[in-house]
């Protein structure tokens, strides 16, 4: 049977690994007495490095500077004020961390408020209720296993750093690698155009034609691969409120030639303000409603564009929620994710393309700090959906 906390007879235990102590310290938040000497004793015995933390506003600088583990007690509810903004500071935290959080209690008499802090936080998994009076060997196992969860958050952190360094130079090969081919494919296209205003017999006119097509297949994808290497990520502090209703009007002005052709009929509702960049977003609902024409086997196509609200959260602001239908072939299940990849052209439209398009569209949307998704069944047409932020009442 383990003993309660007291302040004497504190030997320290097995030292914990070092990799403890270079993930940044435990914060201590408690009223001074009895309890803090204990606890900070207990801390302090398993050589963990302990900062005292007096107030919410201490708690909240330790959570900004990633603090490895925040130990609080139950008088931080009495200021309902500062419970929510201990939410807050949670809740701006980078999506790769979710600081572990152990909150003391005695008698349970504020379990009411630590499950509403709970709910109002996404990064809510690390936080963890104790009642008072506590053991000290169970406390220090838990304190240990926080300390782990938090090391295997910084491992994803550097992890997720690498592969974004790794992403990112990909991309630079990329878009150089596009940018320089383009001038010599310029050359063998003015060739073959070139050798197709020659004398030639039937089958070298097969051949420069194929040659024709391939070169302006090519030249198709290296447009997009540049402009998908153009969209790259941009603070939101660039952004500026824009008209849906002109970026689509400029949008579909240049499809007309393929809305004839095709018999189409592209149609929207009043379509709100957004705050976004205004050249991406034209580049969005372009490949948008072109995919939607050129992938649709129906004699005429028909695609309608609408909006509407979507309320804000405790987690997100007020945004809107934009969808693009169509009456086209659907996209069956298990291609619906796929569509959204690089060079993929999943189902069985056979139109040209360069198989970025809707990886863009995913890039753009997420860059407004959005999601893209696809409502859609086989034989029943597709929805594309996607979520822009509202133009707040200062910035119109």
């Amino acid at each position: 049977m383990t003993s309660e906390l007291t302040p004497s007879e504190l030997t320290p235990s097995q030292t914990p690994p070092s990799r403890y102590k270079t993930y940044g310290h435990i914060v201590l938040s408690t009223l001074p007495g009895r309890n803090a000497t204990v606890l900070r004793e207990v801390l302090e015995a398993e050589s963990m490095v302990c900062v005292h933390a007096a107030s919410v506003e201490s708690v909240a600088e330790a959570i900004e500077t990633n603090a490895a583990l925040v130990v609080v007690t139950e008088e931080i509810f009495f200021d309902r004020v500062a419970a929510g903004q201990l939410g807050q500071c949670l809740d701006k935290q980078p999506s790769w961390s979710d600081i572990p959080i152990i909150i003391l209690m005695r008698d349970c008499r504020h379990f009411t408020d630590c499950l509403g802090l709970i709910n109002q936080t996404a990064h809510h998994r690390s936080i963890l209720l104790l009642e008072l009076p506590l053991k000290r060997q169970v406390f220090a196992a838990m304190v240990r296993s926080c300390l782990q969860n938090r090391q295997r958050q910084y491992a994803l952190r550097d992890t997720l750093y690498q592969l974004r360094e790794s992403n990112r130079t990909l991309e630079n090969f990329s878009y150089i690698a596009a940018h320089e081919l383009r001038n010599p494919l310029g050359v063998i296209t003015s060739g073959f155009d070139l050798l197709a205003r020659m004398a030639l017999d039937v089958k070298q006119q097969k051949i420069v034609e194929m040659g024709q097509r391939t070169a302006r297949n090519m030249n198709q994808m290296l447009g997009a691969l540049l402009d998908y290497g153009k969209a790259r990520s941009q603070g939101e502090n660039a952004f500026t409120p824009v008209d849906m209703n002109k970026v689509l009007e400029e949008s579909v002005s240049v499809f007309q030639q393929l809305i004839s052709d095709r018999n189409a009929e592209v149609s929207w509702s009043r379509l709100p303000n957004v705050q976004g960049d205004r050249q991406l977003l034209i580049q969005l609902m372009s490949n948008l409603v072109k995919n939607a024409i050129v992938h649709n086997e129906a004699a005429s196509p028909r695609i309608s564009i609408s909006a509407e609200p979507r309320p804000a959260t405790s987690l997100q602001a007020a945004r809107w929620l934009f969808s693009v239908s169509d009456n086209g072939p659907g996209v069956a299940p298990d291609n619906q994710e796929k569509i959204f990849t690089m060079f993929n052209r999943a189902g069985k439209s056979r139109a040209q393309g360069s198989g970025i398009g809707l990886a863009l569209c995913r890039r753009v949307v997420e860059q407004h700090q959005g999601e893209i998704g696809l409502r859609s069944a086989v034989g029943e047409g597709s929805t594309f959906y996607f979520d822009l932020a509202q133009v707040g009442e200062g910035d119109e």
